[in-house]
């Protein structure tokens, strides 16, 4: 085992074990004044059994966003680390660190995809969303080690994404593209829960999932969650992007247009 898988899983045993409640709220309590967490969409502090029930929170409202179907919404609340037009097969993780798409999706793709790099930190809400209206055609689990993928890492780390644990969902969108919505795994981020495939967050072996009928994704639908922060990267055809490298987004927060035919 990795060290770095060593240590994600002791920390989530700590994360998922319940301590008694005066206990917990005190943890629960540091951890949100430690990491500036803003709680105003979110349950009380009290309402979390433990660490990884707060790390995995959802609203307790909804957010509202720009449903049209040509209008591609942020997927998750994340920073913009990297994004850009893939050369020769290749994308970056972080300026002057490229990396081979097709080990990273375990399928060579044609030229005229773009990617974006959504960075999760451990203060931001952990859950993800369709960011269009997508067709899943099938579920590939890459398992990997657990790097951290915070900014040095990256700088330090080559072909990062293509050693860290993965979920690959190979998508179609509502005018035919394919549209890659990719979870990647990282310290402490030992698990990668995906619903439609329940069973895919106690894997330990490489597994593909093909669908028998594509599994419709509404716009904004929860696709899953990581339990503490990671990265969620993004590979589409047709779509031009509102966005630049280091700005903090939102999950709803309109991000893009469809191109047209």
């Amino acid at each position: 085992m990795h060290y770095t898988n060593f240590i994600s899983h002791l920390f989530e045993k700590i994360a998922h074990y319940a301590f008694p409640r005066k206990i917990q709220v005190f943890i629960n309590r540091t951890y949100v004044k430690f990491f500036g967490i803003n709680m105003e969409e979110f349950d009380t502090l009290e309402s979390y059994p433990t660490l990884n029930a707060l790390f995995t929170r959802s609203f307790v409202k909804e957010r509202q966003f720009d449903k049209t179907a040509t209008t591609m919404i942020a997927p998750c609340d994340s920073l913009i680390m990297e994004f850009g037009e893939c050369q020769n097969n290749l994308a970056m993780q972080i300026k002057g660190k490229s990396y081979s798409l097709k080990d990273f999706v375990a399928k060579k793709l044609e030229d005229g995809f773009f990617y974006v790099n959504f960075y999760l930190s451990p203060k931001d809400y952990h859950r993800f969303h369709a960011p269009i209206n997508l067709k899943v055609k099938s579920v590939n689990f890459i398992n990997g080690i657990l790097l951290p993928v915070h900014k040095k890492s990256l700088q330090t780390n080559d072909n990062l994404f293509n050693k860290n644990k993965r979920v690959v969902l190979e998508c179609v969108d509502d005018f035919g593209n394919p549209f890659y919505f990719i979870a990647i795994g990282a310290l402490n981020v030992g698990r990668i829960q995906i619903h439609i495939i329940p069973e895919l967050i106690y894997l330990k072996e490489n597994k593909n999932f093909v669908l028998e009928k594509p599994y419709l994704l509404k716009k904004g639908e929860e696709i899953g969650c990581f339990e503490m922060g990671s990265t969620i990267v993004t590979l589409s055809t047709n779509w031009e992007y509102s966005i630049k490298n280091g700005e903090k987004i939102y999950f709803g927060e309109s991000i893009g247009t469809h191109r047209g035919d």
